[in-house]
């Protein structure tokens, strides 16, 4: 089995709407195009805000036309490598990540136990092979790997199944703040706290978007000014993106307001720790992205923004708030608010919280993802029965 360690890679970057991708091969001549980047899966069964959408915008730099990879970035999983010297394939982020987990999809069912999964910690040049690696057969050609770790730099993904891979596909966590409850110690006019947390970052200098889809703290607060997110389930997070009130035309407003804003994470109550971030100042900036290092060491229930900088105007407005991470589910419970029980063929095994998905397979009688078709088919047989027996 092919091992990093041995591989003389080639290296070439790619731009992929911001996140920058390294694609090692053994092929010299190698034309490399981007891979699949997931932020929150197009295969997800959830709301509209709440799936994992593909990043499918992007340039590419440093060309070769010997070797044509575009079959790993033509959001097609029928084309495949059809290379067979092609030995692994590192994807280099831009912003680095926590590693929660990937998905490969191959040309032939033979390919999905051979493969090798590693990475690159940020700010570390050595790679470091995934140790207790968790794996779920999606379907004949598909694989869920789960190998949660630290924040990372690169992912590689080698063995035989490179040979016959056709997407790869790294996941970036979901918004885990999407539709949670959110609230303000006063509100201005109809810019309520909910409306950060609506999946709508709104229309920049559109006043008519911002006003129905920001919110805005009323004037007149001081230091009292905050905005908070109450989680219904613990979530483990990995980063935060903030859209500030985007009207660049309107230079008296309304930007500025977020320049050292405060952001701190809290645990369940009766512990006593929290994560706190700052905006070092500067310019202000349309969206703030934070992405803790090290890592939020514990499960977060609430996460306030606060602005505490003796300014004349302290009014606090923010236009989206996204929480990227996973809902803490305990054993046998997964989904967006641990709402669904696994379904597992090994009963006290923890399925993926993200698909529900069991490493040790189904239930006899059940198949899908989420291993739920064959209860979902019975429960239709049995209620067209029902009916027929009224």
């Amino acid at each position: 089995m092919a091992s990093v360690a041995n591989l003389e890679p080639v290296e070439v970057d790619v731009i992929l709407s911001g996140l920058v991708q390294l694609v090692s091969t053994t092929d010299k001549t190698s034309l490399v195009s981007p891979l699949n980047i997931l932020t929150t899966p197009p295969f997800m069964s959830f709301l509209p805000f709440d799936r994992y959408t593909d990043v499918s915008e992007f340039n590419i730099s440093g060309e070769r036309t010997e070797f044509d990879l575009s079959w790993l970035t033509d959001n097609n999983d029928a084309t495949c490598n059809t290379n067979g010297d092609l030995g692994y394939i590192t994807a280099s982020l831009d912003t680095p990540h926590p590693l929660t987990w990937v998905r490969v999809v191959v040309s032939d069912t033979a390919y999905l136990d051979q493969f090798e999964l590693s990475y690159q910690l940020n700010g570390s040049s050595v790679s470091t092979p995934c140790a207790h690696p968790r794996s779920v057969r999606v379907d004949d050609r598909t694989l869920d790997i789960s190998c949660p770790t630290y924040v990372v730099s690169h992912v590689t993904v080698s063995g035989v199944i490179v040979r016959g891979l056709c997407s790869l596909y790294i996941s970036g966590g979901r918004n885990v703040a999407l539709k949670q409850t959110a609230d303000q110690p006063g509100t201005f006019d109809e810019w309520h706290a909910s409306n950060a947390v609506d999946g709508d970052p709104g229309i920049p200098d559109d006043y008519r978007s911002i006003r129905s889809t920001c919110s805005h703290t009323a004037p007149g607060l001081g230091d009292s000014a905050y905005w908070r997110v109450i989680f219904s389930n613990d979530v483990d997070i990995n980063r935060f993106i903030i859209y500030n009130r985007r009207e660049p035309s309107r230079l008296d407003c309304c930007e500025y307001r977020l320049i050292n804003f405060t952001l701190v994470a809290f645990p369940s109550s009766g512990q006593n720790r929290n994560y706190s971030y700052t905006d070092p100042g500067g310019p202000a900036q349309q969206v703030y992205t934070v992405v803790p290092s090290p890592q939020i060491g514990f499960p977060v229930k609430t996460v306030y923004i606060h602005i505490r900088n003796n300014r004349q105007d302290e009014r606090l407005t923010l236009c989206e708030f996204y929480a990227f991470g996973e809902v803490v589910c305990p054993v046998g419970k997964f989904g967006r608010q641990c709402e669904r029980d696994c379904n597992c063929a090994n009963q006290t095994e923890a399925c993926f919280v993200s698909t529900g998905g069991c490493p040790s397979g189904c239930v006899a009688g059940y198949t899908g993802e989420d291993c739920y078709t064959g209860k979902l088919n019975k429960l239709a047989q049995s209620n067209a029965s029902f009916r027929r027996s009224q």
